[in-house]
C-alpha cells in the first residue's frame, strides 16, 4: 500500500479536504500581508531616507493609512472566524455516520490503541485487541477516536487525514477521521512531551474494506498466540518479564502484565522500531535497549535495571514472540 507523507496540502481525506482551503486562503492573505508591509517599509526606507544635504522627512498622521490598517485587518478576523466556523461544524460531527470507535492513549513517547468493545476484537482472556504505534482502520469508514494521555499533554495529528487533537491526562478529547484509500498514512505528535518528542510517530494504516475483516482476525489470532507461547526459553523469559518491574509499566495481552506507564507490548515483535530509534526489533535491539535505556534515548522514564545479559537474552526470547 502507498505512504502518504504528513502533508497538510495533500489532503486524503473529507476532515483534511475541510482545512486544506482554509490553510491557503490563510497562506495567501499571510503572502499578501508580507508584501504590502515589507513593500511599504522598503519603499519609504529608500524614498524618504536621509541623504547629503536632504534630511529625511517626518511625517504624522495619516486618516486613509489608519483608517486602512484597522478596517482591512478587522474584516480578515472576520472573515477568517467565518469560514474556520463553517469547518468546525463539519469536524466536530464526530457521531453521525461514525462505524467504529477506537482509544487513543498517549504516553511518553508513543500512542496505542485500543479497539471497540466488540466481540470481533476480543481476545480470549476477554481483554480488548490494542495495538501501539500503528493504527489499523478499514478505507472509506469514518472513525471516532476518543483520545486520552496517561501523563503529559500530547497532540494527535495526522495531517493527510485530518486535525489535531490535544491528549490531555483526565479527559476524553474526540476526533473523527477517514481515509479516501488504502495506504500509510504519516503523523506525529505535535505537542511538545518531553526529550522523546520527536520520537513520537504515529501510522494510520487503512485496509481496504473487504480486508479489513482478515486483519482483525489475524491480530486477534497473533495476540492469542502470544500470550499462550511455550517452550522452556520462551517460559522462563515471560516468567522473567512478569516477576521485574517490567509487568507494572507495560501491558500484554492475556497477561498479568497490565502497566499503563510504558507502551503496550502487546505486538512488540512486529513493530517497526524500539521507541522509535532502533530499527529493526530484533534480539540485539532489544538487548541494547534494556540494557541501558538510558543510553539509547536519554531521559526516557524507562529505568535502567542493572539486568545481567544472561536475563536479558531471555526476556528478549519472550519478546520476539510477541507478533
Amino acid at each position: 500500500m502507498p505512504i502518504q507523507p504528513p502533508w497538510t496540502t495533500d489532503p486524503a481525506g473529507p476532515v483534511a479536504r475541510e482545512i486544506a482551503p482554509l490553510y491557503w486562503i490563510m497562506f495567501a492573505a499571510a503572502v499578501i500581508v508580507l508584501i504590502v508591509v515589507d513593500g511599504g517599509l522598503i519603499y519609504a526606507g529608500i524614498r524618504f531616507r536621509e541623504r547629503p544635504g536632504v534630511p529625511a522627512k517626518q511625517f504624522h498622521g495619516n486618516n486613509l493609512l489608519e483608517l486602512a490598517w484597522t478596517v482591512i485587518p478587522t474584516l480578515m478576523v472576520v472573515t477568517f472566524s467565518v469560514l474556520s466556523f463553517q469547518r468546525l461544524l463539519v469536524l466536530n460531527d464526530v457521531n453521525t455516520g461514525t462505524a467504529m470507535t477506537i482509544t487513543v492513549i498517549a504516553r511518553q513517547w508513543q500512542f496505542s490503541y485500543r479497539y471497540p468493545n466488540e466481540p470481533q476484537y476480543k481476545l480470549a482472556d476477554g481483554s480488548i485487541l490494542t495495538t501501539a504505534t500503528d493504527l489499523h482502520i478499514p478505507a472509506n469508514t469514518k472513525i471516532k477516536l476518543d483520545i486520552t494521555s496517561q501523563d503529559v499533554i500530547h497532540a494527535f495529528y495526522i495531517p493527510p487525514l485530518g486535525g489535531q487533537k490535544d491528549a490531555v491526562p483526565g479527559r476524553t478529547t474526540t476526533l473523527w477521521i477517514e481515509a479516501d484509500h488504502p495506504g500509510t498514512y504519516k503523523g506525529q505528535c505535535a505537542e511538545f512531551c518531553g526529550s522523546g518528542h520527536a520520537d513520537m510517530l504515529i501510522n494510520v494504516v487503512a485496509h481496504p474494506k473487504d480486508q479489513y475483516a482478515a486483519w482483525v482476525a489475524s491480530a486477534v489470532k497473533s495476540a492469542n498466540e502470544a500470550a499462550a507461547a511455550g517452550g522452556p526459553q520462551v517460559a522462563a523469559g515471560r516468567q522473567l518479564f512478569l516477576s521485574l518491574p517490567c509487568a507494572g509499566c507495560h501491558t500484554i495481552a492475556g497477561t498479568s502484565a497490565q502497566g499503563k506507564v510504558g507502551p503496550e507490548l502487546t505486538h512488540i515483535a512486529s513493530l517497526d522500531s524500539i521507541v522509535g530509534i532502533l530499527k529493526p526489533v530484533n534480539a540485539q535491539n532489544l538487548h541494547t535497549w534494556i540494557k541501558d535505556p538510558q543510553k539509547v534515548k536519554p531521559g526516557t522514564i524507562m529505568p535502567t535495571l542493572g539486568l545481567d545479559d544472561a536475563t536479558i537474552d531471555k526476556i528478549v526470547t519472550y519478546l520476539l514472540t510477541l507478533k
